[in-house]
């Protein structure tokens, strides 16, 4: 009796072998305090970025008008930046097309490098966006300057010819003409495509964690939480780990950079609405750059007219958790039957279901059978 109840003290092999497979899912690696700290510079670029579109634009809207008019109104006393050749507006305002596209596109080529899985055509058809939008730049700049050119005059009369403006100026004369504010398209332009891409960033930090999850379901028997990287091969799959890897720290830098961007280009236009330019001058100038923004974005790229996606579409999904994936169904199939109602959260019922009342009386029966047949 003694050697049986000492072995019955002991776990049989079994059960200790099914409690070492407990808590074998990866935890997030250790962050450095250079990771923190950089994690926390890119999170107050987020709440720069990270401002609704519309909202934007309807402020712009309104400061471009109003600011306008109270900058012709108001006796405003000039400063530094009422000077043409202040330092951002030679080396900033100027070739502010330049370094919005040197910014933005780094970042739309690493981001989309990682969530395309490396596939060169995808990657193309991102860089897309920016090339047309250099394109709709170069057109209206020109247009503008066409204008300005063929529907002025010069203070004083003189020979009309192709160049009469730069004879004009080169007299000391004044040209009056309608001069619709370059800067002012720019700059709004600028801002709001920057605003856009960088929606490539939403979820970022997330895909971390799909990797980690999904390098667990596949080396292990037990099916974990689905991840939207199921769809992808075990090729794409190592190609997306070394990329994100690989970019992640260079894709939080030009985002950084970005929003950098977006705030001199807002404070170069407040300039410009006060000092330069009248108000129809700079009220058509930012309607037209708001107007090619909503066609680009939410009209051309939304529908998928030119083939282009937008920011953050690949061969994988990230950006919108809500929506459930497809492999999120099947995993589930197993823990819930379809014919059954059962009350669940997050896929777990939370209570058994309940016994008919033929079911409960059967047992109730066997339980009083059972005991009769005991031996008192």
């Amino acid at each position: 009796m003694v050697k049986n109840t000492s072995a019955l003290n002991f776990r049989p092999p079994v059960e200790s072998k099914t409690n070492e497979r407990k808590g074998t899912k990866p935890l997030p690696e250790p962050t450095s305090i250079q990771q923190v700290l950089l994690l926390m510079v890119v999170h107050l670029c987020r709440k720069i970025l990270f401002v609704d579109p519309n909202i934007k634009v309807g402020i712009y809207i309104i400061l471009v008008f109003f600011g306008s008019i109270l900058g012709d109104v108001l006796p405003i006393p000039n400063s530094y930046f009422s000077r043409k050749d202040n330092i951002f507006n030679i080396y900033f305002v100027k070739l502010s097309w330049g370094w919005t596209m040197v910014c933005v596109g780094s970042f739309v080529y690493l981001t989309s490098s990682v969530y395309s899985c490396g596939d060169k055509t995808k990657i193309r058809k991102h860089i897309l966006r920016l090339l047309f939008a250099t394109f709709m730049w170069f057109f209206w700049t020109n247009l503008f300057v066409t204008i300005e050119e063929s529907y002025g005059y010069c203070s004083k009369p003189i020979v009309r010819s192709s160049n009469s403006r730069k004879q004009c100026l080169s007299k000391g004369l004044s040209w009056n003409s309608f001069s619709l504010s370059g800067h002012t398209f720019i700059l709004i332009y600028c801002v709001l495509i920057i605003m856009e891409e960088a929606k490539a960033l939403v979820s970022w930090e997330a895909i971390k964690d799909h990797l980690r999850n999904e390098d667990h379901n596949r080396c292990s028997e037990e099916s974990g939480s689905a991840t939207p990287l199921d769809c992808l091969t075990s090729e794409q799959l190592l190609v997306v780990r070394n990329q994100y890897e690989k970019f992640t720290p260079y894709i939080r830098l030009s985002f950084i950079a970005m929003a950098m961007l977006a705030v001199l280009w807002d404070v170069m236009l407040m300039a410009t609405i006060i000092y330069f330019h009248s108000t129809p001058e700079k009220f058509v100038a930012g309607v037209i750059a708001v107007l090619l923004w909503f066609f680009s974005y939410r009209f051309l790229f939304n529908r998928r007219l030119l083939g282009v996606p937008l920011p953050g579409e690949g061969t994988f999904r990230y950006m919108n958790p809500h929506q459930p994936l497809q492999t999120l169904y099947a995993r589930r199939a197993s823990l819930i039957t379809k014919t059954e109602k059962t009350s669940s959260f997050m896929g777990m019922p939370l209570s058994p279901p309940k016994m008919g009342v033929d079911a409960s009386a059967a047992k109730t029966t066997s339980f009083l059978d059972a005991s009769r047949a005991a031996p008192r």
